[in-house]
C-alpha cells in the first residue's frame, strides 16, 4: 500500500521534536520543499485501475489499516509535543514543533478523519470524527457529508471559494458558516421528529462535550500552557484544510435551470490533480473530482474522471500558489475560464 508513506509526515514531525534544532523545521521542509519537487519530477498519472483490480481493491482488508493508524498516531505526536514542550527551547524551535505538528494533524489527521466520515459504519464514522475531535473540529463530519456534498459549487457553500476571492477573506467565512450550516443541519434533523436542539442526540452538542473534555485532559495532564498550545495547533491544522477547500473548487459553479434547480455534480465542478507523489500522502484526496461524483467511493478505488479540470501542480505546490492571491489568479484564471468555456 503506497499510502503508508504518508506516515513519512508524521515521522517527520516526531524527528523534529526529538532532536529539535533546525531539524524541528522538518515537516514543514519536507511537505513543502521535497514533495513539490518529487510531484513535479513524478509528474502526473491519470490511468485507473481495471474493473476487476478495482474489485479486488475495493474489497481489501489492507486499505483500512493506514486510516485506523492514524488517530493513535496522531495522539501519540501530541503526547511527544506535550513532553518535549516542558524543555528547553529557542522560541523559533517551539514555533517549528507546532507548524510540524499541525501539518501532520491537517495532512494526515484531517484527511484521513475527513475519508472515515464517508464511510457508513458508524464505527469508523465515529473515528473519523475523533480525529476531528482532537483538532476541534469534529462538526466538520456534518456540515462536509450534508452540507458541502450536496450544494458544492453553490454560493449556498461555505467551502466553494468564489472566483476573485483570496484565500485570507474565504478562511474565516468559511470556518463560521461551516459551523452555522453543522448546527442548522442536525437542528433541522432533530425537528423532524419533534425535538429541539438541546438534547442528547444532537451530534454537534455531544462533539463540542467530547473536544472541552479533551482540553481539560491536556490541561490536567501537561498543564494550561501546553493546552494553548494543541489550540493553536488545531488552528492552524483547520487553517490548512480550509486552504484546501480553496483550491478544490476555486470559481467553479453549477448552474441552475429555468425552475431553479441545481444540475447535477458534474466532473467540471471539482479541480483534480493526478499528481503522483500528492495522490499518495493525501490518500486520493486530489482525485477530488471522483470523490464528489461518488461520495461513499473509498479512497484506493477513486479514479481520475475525463473532463475534469486540472489543477498545474500537485496540493502542496498549490497551497503555497493560494497564499500568494495576485499569482493564484494569474495562474487559475485562465484555466477557470476554459472551464467555463467548455462546459457552455
Amino acid at each position: 500500500m503506497i499510502q503508508v508513506l504518508a506516515y513519512l509526515v508524521p515521522a517527520s514531525a516526531a524527528l523534529g521534536l526529538l532532536w529539535g534544532g533546525v531539524w524541528a523545521w522538518l515537516t514543514v521542509f519536507f511537505v513543502y520543499g521535497i514533495v513539490p519537487v518529487a510531484d513535479a519530477l513524478g509528474g502526473a498519472d491519470a490511468r485507473n485501475l481495471d474493473e476487476a483490480a478495482q474489485q479486488r481493491a475495493a474489497a481489501s482488508r489492507w486499505a483500512a489499516v493506514p486510516l485506523y493508524l492514524a488517530l493513535p498516531v496522531q495522539l501519540g505526536l501530541f503526547a511527544l509535543l506535550a513532553v518535549v514542550w516542558q524543555g528547553e527551547a529557542a522560541w523559533w524551535e517551539r514555533a517549528g514543533w507546532i507548524a510540524s505538528t499541525a501539518i501532520t494533524c491537517g495532512g494526515l489527521g484531517i484527511v484521513i478523519g475527513h475519508e472515515l466520515v464517508h464511510r457508513r459504519d458508524r464505527r469508523e464514522y465515529w473515528l473519523g470524527k475523533l480525529l476531528l475531535g482532537t483538532v476541534l473540529y469534529m462538526h466538520f463530519a456534518i456540515e462536509h457529508v450534508r452540507g458541502h456534498h450536496p450544494r458544492v459549487g453553490t454560493d449556498d457553500d461555505p467551502a466553494s471559494a468564489r472566483r476573485g476571492q483570496t484565500v485570507y477573506g474565504f478562511i474565516p467565512g468559511s470556518v463560521l458558516r461551516q459551523f452555522t450550516s453543522a448546527w442548522d443541519i442536525e437542528a433541522t434533523r432533530l425537528a423532524r421528529t419533534g425535538r429541539g436542539p438541546w438534547t442528547a442526540d444532537n451530534e454537534m452538542l455531544v462533539g463540542l462535550a467530547l473536544q472541552a473534555a479533551w482540553l481539560v485532559a491536556v490541561a490536567l495532564l501537561f498543564g494550561v500552557e501546553v493546552m494553548g498550545v494543541f489550540v493553536v495547533v488545531a488552528a492552524l491544522a483547520v487553517a490548512l484544510l480550509e486552504v484546501v477547500n480553496y483550491i478544490e473548487h476555486y470559481g467553479l459553479r453549477r448552474s441552475r435551470d429555468a425552475a431553479g434547480r441545481l444540475e447535477p455534480v458534474r466532473a467540471h465542478h471539482s479541480w483534480n490533480s493526478d499528481h503522483r507523489v500528492g495522490r499518495a500522502l493525501l490518500f486520493e484526496l486530489p482525485r477530488h473530482t471522483d470523490h464528489h461524483m461518488n461520495g461513499s467511493r473509498p479512497y484506493q478505488t477513486l479514479r481520475s474522471v475525463p473532463g475534469a479540470p486540472q489543477l498545474p501542480a500537485g496540493y502542496p505546490a498549490m497551497v503555497m500558489l493560494a497564499l500568494l492571491p495576485p499569482l493564484w489568479f494569474r495562474v487559475m484564471h485562465p484555466r477557470l475560464e476554459a472551464v467555463e468555456a467548455a462546459a457552455a
